[in-house]
Formats: C-alpha cells, structure tokens, sequence
C-alpha cells in the first residue's frame, strides 16, 4: 500500500506490487496538470496505468466519465489497476497492452500517457527502473513518439485532449518537434524543476556526453545538477 500526495493537499491510498512502476514526483506533476486545466467528466484512457494512480486520482476529483479505461504492457499493473479501481468504487476496463495494441476500435475524449521516457542509457543509473525494464531508445524517445504518431486514431469525433511528460533526461527537442509535426494545438501547461538525485551525481561526466549529444537537458548552477519535467496538452479534433 502506498499513500500518494499532491501538494493541494489531495491524496490517495492505493495497492502496488513489487514489480510495478513507483509512481513519481513525474507521476504528480502530470495529475497536477490534469486536474489545473480540466472541470468536466470525459472518456479517458490512461495508457501506462501502473497501478493505477493519475486515473484513479482523476476520478476521485470528478473528472471520469465510468468506466476508465486504462492499459499497461505489465500484466502486474494492470492486475493492481483493477484492484485498485475496485476498492474506489470505479468502473474500470483494463487491459494489458502494448500502447494502443489493444484499444484499436475505441475513441477517447481524453488520453493521459505516461509511457516510459528516460533515455535507455541514462535508466541503468537511475533510481526509477529497478524492478521495470526501459526499452525507450537513446533520446529516450521511441516509446512517446510512436504514442504521438498513433493518437490521433484513438482521438473521439467530438475532440480530444492528450496530456504527456517531457523529461529533462530524454531527447527534450525530438518529443517536442514530433508533437509539433502532429498536433497544430500543443502547448506546455506545466514545469516542475527537481535536483538529479544524489546516486547519479557521480554519473555526471557521462550525462554531460549525454547533454552534449542533445539526448538529455538540465542545467548546472551552484554545485546544483537541476532537471525539470513539463507536461504538454496537445488538442485533437477542434
């Protein structure tokens, strides 16, 4: 079990197997953002579910038209999605899915993506893959560009809105152009800066190669190694 905090106050206890993703401060900007820029219930997938925690928190706050849909590539998560959903009260299907594998005749009103986007050399020496694998290519990209290219097949006659991550250790530049080449509306709604965690420090001559190879971003000031994620809202169909 874990309790999982937003900085308004809002929480939410939820179910989580060894195997499945932690959710992250990542996790938390992106529900932040979702919650700021929306009021109404819509048809939401939340594709790279996890356990569960930015669908099943953008139901607690009034924003699901029942049932969710969520999917994940690990058959664990989507176990504790449905667990999790269940102990909330929220009508869920869920599948294990490789990104839209799985939702080829359904249409949403609103897609929330956190698919894996760390670059895959810079994994090995973070803190967040310890019982996940990361397959996301050297810009760390593969993974939310294959997303991009494929949403608009999953986007609801009456519109939709797409809500992604762009982290700092990733190819930034790739994402943001190919969600440019995509969407003719995306736009950043929100950035949260954070300090590279302690046990990568000693890595920093090799994110430096990374940095000058523009396969991450972050900035360096006072001794501080200092890295951000923003979460871009792209809107389809309007």
């Amino acid at each position: 079990m874990i309790e999982f905090k937003l900085e308004n106050g809002f929480k939410i206890n939820l179910e989580t197997s060894e195997k499945v993703f932690t959710p992250t401060g990542t996790t938390e900007v992106v529900i932040e953002a979702v919650l700021e820029n929306n009021k109404e219930k819509k048809k939401t997938l939340d594709l790279g579910c996890g356990c569960g925690v930015i669908g099943l928190s953008m139901f607690a706050n009034g924003l699901i038209n029942e049932p969710l849909y969520s999917s994940d590539l690990s058959e664990t998560a989507v176990e504790d999605v449905k667990k999790n959903a269940k102990q909330k009260s929220c009508k869920i299907i869920a599948k294990k899915s490789n990104l839209f594998s799985e939702w080829k005749n359904e249409k949403f009103e609103m897609i929330v993506c956190t698919v894996s986007q760390i670059s895959e050399e810079v994994a090995p020496i973070s803190p967040w893959f310890n019982v996940t694998d990361c397959e996301t290519g050297k810009g760390g990209d593969k993974l939310i560009n294959e997303v991009i290219e494929n949403i608009g097949k999953h986007a609801s006659d009456k519109g939709c809105k797409f809500y992604f991550p762009v982290i700092c250790l990733s190819d930034v530049n790739s994402i943001i152009s190919h969600a440019q080449k995509y969407f003719k509306n995306v736009k950043k709604v929100k950035r949260r800066n954070w300090p590279l965690p302690e046990t990568m420090v000693g890595k920093i001559d090799f994110l430096r190669k990374l940095k000058k190879e523009n396969k991450v971003d972050f900035k360096e000031r006072f001794g501080l190694v200092i890295c951000y994620t923003d979460v871009y809202e792209a809107v389809l169909g309007v």
